[in-house]
């Protein structure tokens, strides 16, 4: 996956923003442990960017709405998962 930025779920292929990319791949990294928005920002988005955490939840829907809601979960309170 991360040699050709190819993403895939049961069988064909998933439209991805670079941004989309980068998130899903810190998710893959970390399989189901919980990931807060703070880390997100920290470890995805460029450290000289000023990012609105908001953002976090816009790409976080974005990649949800493409993978699935079962994959990516909300823990409310503390971030999301991804449940393998």
């Amino acid at each position: 996956m991360t040699a050709t930025h190819e993403v895939g779920r049961a069988g064909g292929p998933v439209d991805r923003t670079q941004g989309g990319y980068a998130l899903l791949e810190y998710f893959l990294r970390h399989p189901d442990r919980v990931v807060s928005k703070i880390e997100l920002l920290d470890n995805v988005w460029d450290a000289a960017q000023d990012t609105d955490p908001n953002a976090v939840e816009v790409y976080v829907g974005y990649l949800r709405r493409k993978v699935g809601r079962d994959v990516l979960q909300t823990v409310r309170g503390a971030g999301y998962r991804l449940v393998p």
